[in-house]
C-alpha cells in the first residue's frame, strides 16, 4: 500500500529499509516474550510484493509518459512537456487529456496567395519550400511558449496558454503579448525565407495573420487508434477569421490583426491602429479590429 501511494522509488527503497528493520525488531521482541514469528516467510513477501508494485508502477509511468509524449510530442517544448508530466494525475483520464475551460490566446496564420504558387511550382519543390516555412514558423511559436495545435494546408494554427491553465491576469496578458512578439518574429523570419528562396529561384510570399484571447475549451480529440490535443471555442473562430478579414488590406510582408480582447493587454506594448468595428462571419456580436504596425518598437512586459 506504501509502495502504490509513494510511486518513487528513491522512497520505496527507504520504505522498504524502514519497514524491513521494523520487521527485524518486532519478531525479535516477540521472541524475547516467547512468541515464535517467522522472519524470512515475511521479509520475503515484503520485499517481492514491494518489487512487484514498483515493476507495475514504472509500467503504468512509462505508459502516461508514453500517452503525454504521443499527445505533445510535436507540439510543445520539453519544458512544457514536463510540467505536463508533472500534472499529469490532473489531465489524463483514461488515456485522455480532458476538456478543460481556459483562458488563452490564439493565432492563426496563412500565406498569401498560395493558391497560385502551388500551380506553378513542381509538387516535390513545392512541399519542400513549405516545409521549410512550417518548420521555421513552429520553431518561432515553440521559442516564445506557445504550442503547434495543427497544419491545415499552409495554415498554421498556435495556442499560448495551454495546456497548462493560467490563474491570473498576468499570465494571461504575458500569453497575449508573446502571441502577437511571435508574429511579429515570424514577419522577420519570413523575411529571411523570402531572400533565401529568391536566392534559389523559388517564390516568395507573404502572410497574415490573427489574434485573439478569450475563452477555450482544450482536450484530447480523436479516437482510440489517434487522438490530438486541440483547442476550440469562440476564440479560435475569432482568430481565424481575423486572419482572412479582407485579404486587400495588405501591411507588407506580414499583416497582423488581432481581437478587442487581445488589443485591451498589449495596446500600451506595440503600436496598434484601430482598423474596424464588424460583424465576422458565424457571429452575432460586433467585433472591434486592430492592426499591428511592424515598424514599432516593442516593450517587454
Amino acid at each position: 500500500i506504501l509502495a502504490w501511494g509513494v510511486r518513487s522509488p528513491r522512497w520505496n527503497i527507504l520504505i522498504i529499509a524502514m519497514m524491513g528493520g521494523g520487521l527485524v525488531l518486532f519478531c525479535y521482541g516477540a521472541f524475547l516474550y516467547g512468541f515464535w514469528i517467522p522472519v524470512i516467510p515475511t521479509a520475503i513477501a515484503l520485499f517481492v510484493s514491494t518489487g512487484i508494485l514498483a515493476s507495475v508502477i514504472a509500467y503504468v509511468e512509462r505508459s502516461e509518459r508514453q500517452i503525454i509524449m504521443n499527445i505533445f510530442g510535436r507540439h510543445v517544448t520539453a519544458e512544457i512537456a514536463e510540467a505536463i508530466w508533472r500534472d499529469r494525475d490532473q489531465l489524463l483520464q483514461e488515456g485522455r487529456l480532458l476538456g478543460r475551460n481556459m483562458t488563452a490566446t490564439v493565432l492563426f496564420t496563412d500565406l498569401k496567395a498560395f493558391s497560385t504558387i502551388s500551380e506553378r511550382t513542381h509538387p516535390e519543390i513545392l512541399m519542400t519550400w513549405l516545409n521549410d516555412y512550417m518548420d521555421a514558423m513552429s520553431q518561432v511559436v515553440l521559442d516564445h511558449g506557445g504550442i503547434v495545435d495543427k497544419f491545415i494546408g499552409d495554415s498554421i494554427m498556435a495556442v499560448f496558454g495551454v495546456p497548462i491553465a493560467r490563474t491570473n491576469k498576468e499570465e494571461i496578458a504575458k500569453d497575449a503579448y508573446m502571441a502577437v512578439q511571435c508574429a511579429i518574429e515570424m514577419a522577420a523570419a519570413l523575411e529571411v525565407l523570402n531572400q533565401k528562396w529568391a536566392s534559389q529561384n523559388l517564390p516568395t510570399t507573404s502572410m497574415r495573420v490573427g489574434i485573439s484571447t478569450g475563452p477555450v475549451v482544450t482536450g484530447s480529440l480523436g479516437g482510440k487508434q489517434r487522438l490530438d490535443y486541440t483547442t476550440i471555442g469562440d476564440s479560435v473562430n475569432v482568430a481565424s477569421r481575423l486572419e482572412s478579414y479582407d485579404k486587400t488590406l495588405t501591411a507588407g510582408i506580414c499583416r497582423i490583426l488581432i481581437s478587442e480582447s487581445t488589443y485591451q493587454y498589449v495596446y500600451q506594448l506595440f503600436d496598434i491602429k484601430f482598423i474596424a468595428t464588424v460583424q465576422l462571419q458565424g457571429r452575432g456580436a460586433r467585433t472591434n479590429i486592430y492592426q499591428i504596425l511592424l515598424e514599432s518598437s516593442q516593450n517587454s512586459p
